[in-house]
């Protein structure tokens, strides 16, 4: 897949759920010709009963309402609540369903991405599933696009339809003819098997951290990276780059949050600051490189996310966007406590054994 950079873009930064979820309800109301979603995780809750009942008042106004749900990701969505999106005039696909015959490889490999568009002219990316827990126990950061940035999206979101249904649709068109306030400039980067999307969000990473000059701040809520990865961030703060990584200080897959343990030490003695956020579990998937490119998308620093799921991140070129996050960076920071090597030399025997297991398992999480 061609990773175009589109120019005619405005891009807002989305830091919780309450503001994330009204944007996303605002622009679905208010859609006439399309409506394309494709989530991970979808909650049969009241977050998600609210967005389900806006998506069949506009499928039954005429609007095409298309749906790909991952089948480990809204595991717990139960036939009623897929029955009434389908009665609607909703197209609900479900990706890899959880049957005996994609057990062998369908277990782990999974649609990750969290998309919407809106009649080609309006998107949303970013970390946040759909959810009420999205709301309260969680910190993470989402983008609203308006501009041609989101016809991209729309090629993503069409590239898996047609891996799922067999057919050979193309994407809404749709080009703006009027000019934007920012005219940001945007990539859109699929990350996922087939199409040329292997690794390409992984080595976009690699490609900014081995370019940076002066920066490089990462939050990720799953740190396990590979060597070259790992490689780029020590060539990066050894040519005196600012390397800083925020991560959790607590996981929902406690077996990733072990083995992000192990990365600490090696990270320290290589000049890399790591910050452990103490507050609401960070979820949030976003990179700063100097003062001009900022990236938030779904991708964690993890092998699932840079082989084997569907991925989807945003790269914008724009001071602007990089100097908000930066701002919600040094936010963050202040409930972060900064891990110190001398300190770690005196955990807890079981918290190092802990983070050998995790490094055991790090090719399997």
């Amino acid at each position: 897949m061609q990773k175009i950079i589109t120019l005619n873009n405005n891009v807002r930064l989305l830091l919780n759920g309450h503001e994330t979820f009204s944007e996303v309800k605002n622009a679905l109301t208010h859609a006439e010709r399309s409506i394309n979603l494709e989530y991970f995780s979808f909650h049969d809750d009241e977050t998600g009963n609210a967005i389900k009942n806006i998506l069949m008042e506009r499928a039954r106004k005429g609007v095409t309402v298309r749906m790909i749900l991952d089948a480990a990701g809204s595991w717990r969505l139960g036939n009623r609540f897929k029955r009434e999106l389908k009665d609607s005039g909703i197209n609900l696909q479900i990706f890899m369903p959880l049957t005996i015959r994609n057990i062998n490889h369908g277990v782990i490999h999974r649609d990750h991405r969290k998309i919407i568009t809106v009649d080609g002219r309006t998107g949303f990316l970013g970390g946040f599933n759909i959810g009420d827990v999205y709301l309260r126990q969680w910190r993470d950061t989402h983008l609203k696009i308006d501009g041609d940035a989101v016809s991209e999206l729309d090629k993503i979101f069409f590239g898996m339809w047609n891996k799922i249904t067999g057919s050979d649709l193309n994407h809404d068109s749709y080009s703006f003819t009027e000019d934007l306030n920012h005219n940001v400039p945007a990539r859109i980067i699929a990350g996922g098997k087939g199409n040329g999307e292997f690794r390409a969000v992984a080595d976009e990473y690699v490609r900014i951290i081995t370019s940076a000059k002066k920066r490089i701040w990462i939050t990720t809520p799953y740190f396990v990276p590979d060597r070259k990865f790992l490689n780029a961030l020590y060539l990066a703060s050894r040519n005196n780059v600012d390397v800083r990584i925020i991560i959790p200080s607590w996981s929902n897959h406690p077996l990733v949050s072990w083995a992000s343990q192990s990365y600490i030490d090696l990270l320290l003695r290589n000049g890399i600051k790591i910050f452990v956020y103490r507050d609401r579990f960070i979820h949030a998937k976003t990179l700063i490189a100097d003062s001009h490119v900022a990236s938030v998308g779904t991708a964690n620093l993890d092998s699932l996310s840079f082989e084997i799921n569907y991925e989807v991140q945003a790269f914008v070129y724009s001071t602007r966007l990089v100097r908000e996050l930066e701002e919600v960076f040094i936010k963050d920071l202040n409930n972060c406590t900064e891990e110190i090597i001398e300190n770690r030399k005196n955990r807890p025997f079981i918290s190092r054994i802990k983070a050998c297991i995790g490094r055991l398992l790090s090719s399997y999480l």
